[in-house]
């Protein structure tokens, strides 16, 4: 068959196949739309490696009688990982594609012969068109929430949570999604465990919300890199969303320029349920604008092997001491007396909005932590920042990639963060 005619007469046809490969999650759709992804013609397991894969994530994969939880990372399907096999006998979904003539494999690598046939292979599917679709509008529209990336597509909110979807397991590596009860993709097929086996219908019964406009979106920084190749663009592109801070302030403390201090006598014994689920394990923690050390020192209780106390307010250091593996330092978040990545764990709890200069205290937390940071902000009446919801998870993304977030009343907003290297640039 000539190319012009396999044009005419297959394409259609062969894009209703690509788009059922990726809906059922068969391992061969991350390499059939890795040239997209990476805008290149050549593709090989090194490749999904990067894009896919994370060690610290789950993922779903195509087994008969349904779809396998497996860990991001290349390897036997048998044994729970993704599978990537450039070999059609092994990959039998990408014999059809070879045979259409776009496709060729040669040394290991999956080759597109044609790559304006492949462009055209793409807009003659849907589901798989929608899914680098709604990547590239989440590189190019800035937004942190299913419903603000549906505005900026000019689609359903359904269809765009549907869409990431598809592309966080199949390239879980870029980006992570956040159920508006705070439970994360990940959370969900730990509770099914590795190996499991289930339906696509019913892990999707799972994941469905009737709020999916509040889902959150958590990309890594790979979405940065990403140079989707499409046949055209398909969305309109809207602002990057701001945050929107009101500096109201009845009477403030302040420390220097820009420093509000905010102390309670309930915070002497407050433990945020949250800090739970931090790992302290052996860790250096740094508690940022500590008040009375409680949470900090909690990290001694849960494991850590030292804690700094940090504030600017000596007054309030003084009213604890010193101790086996606690120091204590009078310093200014907004410039730690920290080296770079010497910190396992920070907290950093209910300071930033009380602190002009945010990002600054932003860029010293990951400047300073390796690990993770326990993140939370307070509405207050005296506060220089007041968040949503919204406002809070951009925040937090600015950090890294969240682990958990909770919303506290309307009120309060807390959440562990993964660190993401990299200031952020206002």
């Amino acid at each position: 068959m000539t190319r012009e005619a396999m044009s005419v007469i297959s394409l259609s046809e062969l894009g209703e196949y690509l788009d059922d490969v990726v809906s059922r999650f068969y391992g061969a759709a991350r390499l059939l739309l890795l040239p997209a992804v990476a805008n290149t013609r050549i593709v090989d397991c090194d490749l999904l490696r990067r894009f896919c894969c994370d060690e610290s994530l789950l993922t779903i994969n195509y087994r008969v009688g349904g779809i396998m939880i497996v860990n991001a990372k290349p390897g036997s399907l048998s044994r729970g990982f993704v599978p990537c096999a450039i070999d059609p006998w092994r990959m039998p979904p990408l014999r059809r594609f070879i045979d259409s003539g776009i496709f060729r494999i040669a040394n290991g690598s999956l080759i597109v012969n044609y790559w304006d046939d492949y462009l055209r292979l793409i807009e003659a599917s849907s589901i798989a068109k929608g899914v680098l679709t709604a990547l590239q509008a989440l590189s190019e529209c800035g937004v942190f929430s299913v419903g603000s990336l549906s505005r900026c597509l000019g689609i359903d909110s359904n269809d765009t949570y549907y869409l990431l979807l598809i592309a966080r397991f199949l390239y879980p590596a870029i980006l992570e999604l956040i159920l508006p009860n705070g439970v994360t993709i990940n959370s969900i097929l730990r509770e099914l465990g590795v190996g499991a086996v289930v339906s696509v219908e019913e892990l999707m019964r799972r994941l469905l919300t009737n709020d999916a406009d509040k889902v959150i979106i958590s990309p890594s920084p790979l979405i940065n890199d990403l140079a989707i190749a499409l046949p055209r663009a398909r969305f309109r592109r809207q602002r990057r969303l701001r945050i929107h801070a009101s500096g109201v302030g009845v009477n403030p403390v302040l420390f220097g320029d820009g420093f509000v201090s905010i102390r309670s006598a309930i915070t002497r014994h407050s433990i945020p349920t949250l800090l739970d689920f931090v790992n302290f394990r052996d860790a250096v923690v740094a508690d940022i604008g500590c008040g009375f050390g409680v949470k900090g020192t909690y990290g001694i209780r849960r494991g850590a092997s030292f804690v700094i106390l940090i504030d600017i307010d000596e007054r309030v250091l003084r009213l604890r001491r010193s101790g086996w593996a606690v120091d204590l330092v009078v310093a200014d978040a907004r410039k730690l007396p920290l080296r770079d990545s010497s910190i396992d764990v920070a907290i950093l709890w209910n300071v930033i909005n009380f602190i002009r200069e945010k990002n600054d205290v932003i860029n010293e937390v990951k400047r300073t932590c390796r690990g993770e940071v326990a993140f939370s902000v307070y509405n207050a009446a005296n506060a220089y920042w007041h968040y949503t919801y919204e406002d809070f998870v951009r925040d937090t993304l600015m950090i890294g990639r969240p682990r958990i977030i909770k919303k506290v009343g309307e009120a309060q907003y807390q959440a562990i963060v993964r660190v993401v290297y990299g200031k952020h640039k206002d």
